[in-house]
């Protein structure tokens, strides 16, 4: 599991150093050759550049910040008898009886299509710590709904049922 984690740092690294380049290299010149254009009151391609820089160093600081964090989490601390990071749950919606199967991730590798939801969703907030045999009541921006935790496995691959 600890790859994972590595593999979602690198990814960070990544996009950070592409971040980067455009921060300090690209969008100086974009903003050097629209200054030349003359009256910057008028000048749309100034203001868009203006505006990249901004939307950039933002978006720097948060992927600094995501990856600082990533760099702390150490997977030996993580409860084993609980869900938590890469927990594979299986669950019952008791309404309805439908059944689903969910992996808890970090949310850069967030694929709801394959069943991945973040640990920082509201579905991931509100299972972390659950136990099989548990209900858990989720609430969602769209609605309220009650879930059996019925088993997980864990980030050692360990299984737990209820």
């Amino acid at each position: 599991m600890n790859d994972r984690v590595e593999a979602v740092r690198k990814e960070l690294q990544q996009e950070i150093a592409v971040i980067t380049r455009e921060l300090e290299v690209d969008l100086p010149v974009r903003i050097d050759e629209a200054r030349q254009k003359g009256d910057l009151s008028e000048n749309a391609e100034y203001e868009a550049a203006k505006e990249r820089q901004n939307y950039c160093a933002i978006r720097l600081q948060q992927l600094r910040h995501r990856h600082m964090r990533l760099a702390t989490i150490d997977l030996n601390d993580v409860d084993k008898n609980t869900v938590g990071l890469y927990s594979v749950v299986d669950l019952e919606e008791i309404e309805s009886n439908k059944k689903y199967t969910y992996e808890l991730v970090l949310a850069e590798e967030m694929n709801v299509k394959k069943g991945m939801i973040s640990i920082l969703s509201p579905i991931g907030q509100q299972l972390r710590g659950t136990k099989p045999g548990q209900t858990v009541t989720i609430k969602t921006p769209a609605r309220t709904f009650d879930l059996k935790v019925h088993r997980f496995t864990n980030i050692l691959g360990e299984r737990l049922d209820a």
